[in-house]
């Protein structure tokens, strides 16, 4: 069997394949994000403390279309601001119930 073999050191090879990657998904990666554009994002972590709710819930609530999830360097981000609405949105939501006696 012949063929062609190149020879790379190890950082050479980690560019290479992090160019690949980047020209072939061609989104942003968690490190390009601007200090306040990563302030303006949760962690599915946070998103799940924040809201009382497990994985398999945000999950659903992403299929169903009531939180958006955005994906960000091959992690999934939740909008702040959406987070906030949302919970915003239910508190209200509930605190106008009349109670009926």
């Amino acid at each position: 069997m012949q063929g062609n073999f190149i020879m790379l050191q190890k950082d050479d090879l980690k560019q290479v394949v992090s160019e690949l990657v980047e020209e072939l998904v061609g989104k942003k990666t968690l490190s390009d994000l601007t200090p306040e554009e990563s302030d303006e994002y949760y962690t599915r972590d946070q998103v799940c403390d924040r809201l009382h709710i497990t994985y398999t819930t945000l999950w659903r609530m992403q299929k169903e279309g009531t939180i958006v999830v955005h994906k960000l360097g091959g992690r999934n981000l939740y909008s702040k601001k959406e987070i906030t609405s949302l919970v915003t949105s239910k508190v209200q939501g509930t605190g106008n119930c009349e109670s009926k006696v």
